[in-house]
């Protein structure tokens, strides 16, 4: 019979790592097995357990999750924070898979209705898929919305999409009468950076009654004036 001594840190280390082996007890537990774990947390009463259940998919990014995100955003019975955590994390993901459950959610009359705010978290999260024509589309109607925190979100979505084909839509509502609303077209023709937008800015930072409207022009224009791009 032979008699290893384990002395010193290394030592220990080894040994624990043959206990490990010789008893099959896995180091780190799978991915699927995590995924199962989150699922039956998925399931709890209390819906902030289910929140914190979904934040634990944010640096997940497989297919299966996304299966996941999708079905939580697609839930009628959710409880609306847990919902626009999903949302968020499937605009995070890029995966184009996401596209058609985010327009769905974004035209949704009645999941809309009970929570005004998942509108802009679904515009939002489309900002993040800029090849998909029917986003793009989706993002300008939603510069009309009757929520200004949707109108806000379309508007920043498409600045960060970044398609000249907005500009038109963003250019009128330079005369918006929410501030929120011209600033944030201001920012997204700054991020286009498409030059028909020039002598629009020129005229707000000529007129504009507002200082910070007025402002946030007069700094788009210099970026102009200097191919400063932001896209």
């Amino acid at each position: 019979m032979v008699i290893f001594k384990y002395n010193g840190l290394f030592g220990r280390a080894l040994l624990a790592l043959s206990v490990v082996v010789l008893i099959g007890i896995p180091v780190i537990s799978s991915g699927a097995d995590d995924l199962q774990k989150i699922r039956v947390e998925l399931n709890n009463s209390d819906w902030n357990m289910r929140l914190a259940a979904v934040e634990k998919l944010s640096n997940r990014k497989d297919e299966d999750t996304i299966d996941l995100l999708i079905y939580i955003t697609e839930m009628r019975t959710e409880y609306w924070p847990v919902k626009i955590k999903a949302i968020t994390l499937l605009g995070d993901s890029g995966n184009p898979r996401a596209i058609e459950p985010l327009l769905a959610t974004f035209n949704d009359s009645f999941m809309n209705w009970e929570c005004p705010s998942i509108k802009s978290y679904a515009a939002a999260a489309l900002g993040n898929y800029k090849q998909d024509p029917r986003v793009l589309e989706t993002l300008i109607e939603g510069v009309d919305d009757r929520e200004l925190l949707t109108r806000e979100a379309s508007i920043q979505s498409l600045g960060k999409i970044g398609n000249p084909k907005a500009v038109p839509s963003l250019l009128r509502l330079l005369s918006d009468k929410s501030i929120t609303i011209r600033l944030s077209a201001i920012k997204s023709l700054e991020q286009i950076g498409d030059p028909q937008a020039i002598p629009y800015l020129k005229r707000m930072a000529e007129n504009e009654s507002d200082p910070v409207v007025r402002s946030e022009a007069v700094a788009a224009l210099g970026n102009f004036h200097q191919g400063k791009g932001t896209n």
